[in-house]
Protein backbone atom coordinates (compact mmCIF):
# COMPACT_ATOMS: atom_id res chain seq x y z
CA UNK A 1 0.00 0.00 0.00
CA UNK A 2 1.38 3.14 -1.46
CA UNK A 3 0.95 6.28 1.02
CA UNK A 4 -2.17 8.77 0.11
CA UNK A 5 -0.15 11.92 -0.98
CA UNK A 6 -2.63 14.07 0.41
CA UNK A 7 -4.50 15.65 3.44
CA UNK A 8 -7.24 13.28 4.92
CA UNK A 9 -9.48 16.01 6.21
CA UNK A 10 -12.57 16.09 4.39
CA UNK A 11 -12.93 19.24 1.86
CA UNK A 12 -9.29 20.24 2.36
CA UNK A 13 -7.32 20.09 -0.77
CA UNK A 14 -3.50 19.67 0.48
CA UNK A 15 -1.31 17.67 -1.54
CA UNK A 16 2.05 16.99 -1.61
CA UNK A 17 2.11 18.10 -5.17
CA UNK A 18 1.20 21.58 -4.41
CA UNK A 19 4.32 21.70 -2.17
CA UNK A 20 2.17 21.21 0.94
CA UNK A 21 4.11 19.95 4.59
CA UNK A 22 1.90 16.72 4.99
CA UNK A 23 2.28 15.38 8.62
CA UNK A 24 2.31 11.65 9.40
CA UNK A 25 -0.23 10.45 12.39
CA UNK A 26 1.12 9.51 16.03
CA UNK A 27 2.31 5.72 16.21
CA UNK A 28 -0.35 4.43 18.17
CA UNK A 29 1.64 1.97 19.59
CA UNK A 30 3.49 5.05 21.28
CA UNK A 31 1.00 7.33 21.69
CA UNK A 32 -2.58 5.86 21.25
CA UNK A 33 -4.67 9.02 22.89
CA UNK A 34 -2.77 11.52 20.99
CA UNK A 35 -3.33 9.20 18.23
CA UNK A 36 -7.39 8.56 18.94
CA UNK A 37 -7.89 12.58 19.39
CA UNK A 38 -6.47 13.30 15.88
CA UNK A 39 -8.65 10.30 14.48
CA UNK A 40 -11.71 11.60 16.39
CA UNK A 41 -11.31 15.22 14.89
CA UNK A 42 -11.01 14.31 11.44
CA UNK A 43 -14.17 11.79 12.46
CA UNK A 44 -16.48 10.89 9.46
CA UNK A 45 -14.98 8.08 6.66
CA UNK A 46 -11.61 7.41 8.29
CA UNK A 47 -13.31 5.44 11.34
CA UNK A 48 -13.67 3.08 9.17
CA UNK A 49 -9.78 1.91 8.69
CA UNK A 50 -8.10 0.45 10.57
CA UNK A 51 -5.57 1.98 13.26
CA UNK A 52 -2.73 0.75 11.23
CA UNK A 53 -4.06 1.41 7.81
CA UNK A 54 -4.58 5.15 9.10
CA UNK A 55 -0.97 5.54 11.03
CA UNK A 56 1.06 4.15 7.40
CA UNK A 57 -1.14 5.63 4.87
CA UNK A 58 -3.16 8.90 6.08
CA UNK A 59 -1.65 12.52 6.32
CA UNK A 60 -2.70 16.15 7.59
CA UNK A 61 -1.61 19.14 5.93
CA UNK A 62 0.55 21.88 7.85
CA UNK A 63 -2.85 24.50 7.71
CA UNK A 64 -4.68 21.82 10.60
CA UNK A 65 -1.88 23.08 13.28
CA UNK A 66 -2.06 25.83 15.55
CA UNK A 67 1.30 28.40 15.45
CA UNK A 68 2.47 27.08 18.61
CA UNK A 69 2.74 23.68 17.42
CA UNK A 70 5.24 24.57 14.61
CA UNK A 71 8.98 24.13 15.18
CA UNK A 72 11.98 24.62 12.99
CA UNK A 73 11.97 23.19 9.31
CA UNK A 74 7.81 22.81 8.97
CA UNK A 75 7.92 19.70 11.58
CA UNK A 76 5.72 20.01 14.97
CA UNK A 77 5.67 19.33 17.83
CA UNK A 78 5.44 15.59 19.58
CA UNK A 79 2.23 16.87 21.66
CA UNK A 80 0.67 18.55 18.40
CA UNK A 81 -3.11 18.08 17.99
CA UNK A 82 -4.77 19.32 14.53
CA UNK A 83 -7.25 21.79 15.53
CA UNK A 84 -7.82 24.01 12.59
CA UNK A 85 -9.87 23.94 9.63
CA UNK A 86 -11.41 20.76 10.54
CA UNK A 87 -14.90 20.45 9.33
CA UNK A 88 -15.53 17.12 11.65
CA UNK A 89 -15.31 20.04 14.84
CA UNK A 90 -17.49 21.91 14.13
CA UNK A 91 -20.31 19.95 12.91
CA UNK A 92 -20.05 17.38 16.03
CA UNK A 93 -23.56 16.99 17.40
CA UNK A 94 -22.72 16.39 20.94
CA UNK A 95 -25.88 14.61 22.50
CA UNK A 96 -26.56 14.69 26.38
CA UNK A 97 -28.52 12.15 28.57
CA UNK A 98 -30.89 13.74 30.36
CA UNK A 99 -30.33 14.13 33.94
CA UNK A 100 -32.98 14.45 36.56
CA UNK A 101 -32.30 16.97 38.98
CA UNK A 102 -33.60 16.77 42.38
CA UNK A 103 -33.60 18.95 45.79
CA UNK A 104 -31.21 17.89 48.03
CA UNK A 105 -33.52 16.33 50.70
CA UNK A 106 -34.29 18.68 53.58
CA UNK A 107 -33.04 17.32 56.87
CA UNK A 108 -34.94 18.15 60.07
CA UNK A 109 -34.10 18.39 64.00
CA UNK A 110 -30.10 18.63 62.60
CA UNK A 111 -29.38 19.45 66.54
CA UNK A 112 -30.05 15.41 67.17
CA UNK A 113 -27.45 14.55 64.35
CA UNK A 114 -24.81 16.98 64.36
CA UNK A 115 -22.52 17.19 67.67
CA UNK A 116 -22.61 20.59 69.56
CA UNK A 117 -19.59 22.58 69.20
CA UNK A 118 -20.37 25.08 71.89
CA UNK A 119 -18.82 25.40 75.06
CA UNK A 120 -21.59 24.29 77.25
CA UNK A 121 -21.70 21.03 75.56
CA UNK A 122 -17.86 20.41 75.47
CA UNK A 123 -18.04 21.27 79.08
CA UNK A 124 -20.59 19.37 80.47
CA UNK A 125 -18.60 16.08 78.07
CA UNK A 126 -15.73 16.85 79.87
CA UNK A 127 -16.86 16.96 83.23
CA UNK A 128 -19.15 13.48 82.97
CA UNK A 129 -15.59 12.10 81.32
CA UNK A 130 -13.44 13.55 84.17
CA UNK A 131 -15.77 12.07 86.82
CA UNK A 132 -15.25 8.31 85.18
CA UNK A 133 -11.27 8.90 85.55
CA UNK A 134 -9.41 7.61 88.52
CA UNK A 135 -7.04 10.14 90.07
CA UNK A 136 -3.98 9.23 88.70
CA UNK A 137 -5.48 9.77 85.38
CA UNK A 138 -6.89 13.38 86.08
CA UNK A 139 -3.35 14.00 87.10
CA UNK A 140 -1.95 12.95 84.67
CA UNK A 141 -3.91 15.08 82.71
CA UNK A 142 -3.21 18.28 84.45
CA UNK A 143 0.65 17.39 83.94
Amino acid sequence: MSSEKKCCVPGCHGNSDAHTVLHLFPNPAKDMDRFMSWVFNIGGDILKFSNEYIYKNQRFCHTHFELKYCCRYNRISNIAVPTLNMPGLSTLKFTTTSIERRPLKSIENVSNILPSTSKGQALKKATFLKSKMTKTEQAFIRN
